[in-house]
């Protein structure tokens, strides 16, 4: 069995960004966990979008809905 060549490569020190969406370092842990939060709403917002927008996933989400609210009508009896 041959042995990969294997080759090293140096790596240079990271930049620091400007970027206001790299978390800073010096952020207190309730400040990245917000900001964890913040993105997270975000992404969950659009991707409603996109579900909103497709309409044969809409009426696939509304007829679960409606066998959901179906079962759980048998619990409120």
């Amino acid at each position: 069995m041959a042995m990969k060549k294997t080759t090293t490569k140096k790596t240079t020190p990271a930049r620091k960004s400007t970027s206001s969406a790299t978390i800073k370092t010096s952020a207190t842990p309730k400040a990245e966990m917000r900001k964890w939060e913040i993105e997270s709403a975000l992404s969950t917002l659009k991707r409603a979008d996109e579900i909103r927008k497709d309409s044969k996933m809409m009426a696939d989400v509304k007829k679960l809905a409606q066998e959901q609210m179906s079962v759980l009508k048998t619990f409120s009896k």
